[in-house]
């Protein structure tokens, strides 16, 4: 969608999330990295109009599942990198703004970007180090579908997407 108000926003927020994570969980009395991190959520939410598409297509069902007991935020991260790399055709100029705002280089790989900073914050970067087993991909798959998130993701994603999206997050 198209909504260049929020998407001012989302790139303000990004860039301060970005700039000042690592900090704020190194450091989790640094009240200046704190606040920009509350800026940069805060931020993130105003913009939530613009659309989730596919990697909140899939955290949805997935923390859905009970067993493992699975945080919306960290599947979010784990995903995220793939779905980039899925969509990435369909993005070229806003890819390119966001290398902008990340302070990346013009070729840098955003998707390795994002799963390198996940490791460096020492989060899970694999659905299966989450404890997710791929005998739930099917009705995953069929969940991400129905989801209303899928509708904004850039480029349309299938069940046969979704379910090879989770094969590639799953180790």
């Amino acid at each position: 969608r198209d909504n260049p108000v929020a998407e001012a926003i989302a790139l303000d927020g990004l860039g301060r999330g970005w700039a000042t994570i690592e900090q704020a969980v190194a450091e989790g009395f640094n009240r200046s990295a704190r606040r920009e991190m509350m800026i940069a959520a805060l931020h993130g939410g105003l913009t939530f109009q613009k659309g989730l598409g596919a990697v909140h297509a899939l955290s949805h069902p997935l923390g859905g599942l009970g067993e493992p007991a699975l945080h919306h935020g960290m599947l979010n991260a784990v995903l995220l990198p793939h779905i980039m790399r899925f969509n990435a055709n369909a993005c070229g100029e806003k890819y390119a703004r966001l290398r902008q705002v990340l302070r990346l280089s013009a070729n840098a790989d955003l998707a390795a970007a994002v799963h390198d900073l996940v490791g460096r914050l020492h989060l899970p970067r694999t659905l299966r180090a989450m404890g997710v087993v791929d005998s739930v991909f099917p009705h995953i798959a069929r969940g991400a579908i129905a989801d209303h998130s899928s509708l904004t993701n850039p480029r349309p994603a299938s069940e046969a997407d979704y379910s090879a999206l989770l094969h590639a997050a799953l180790d």
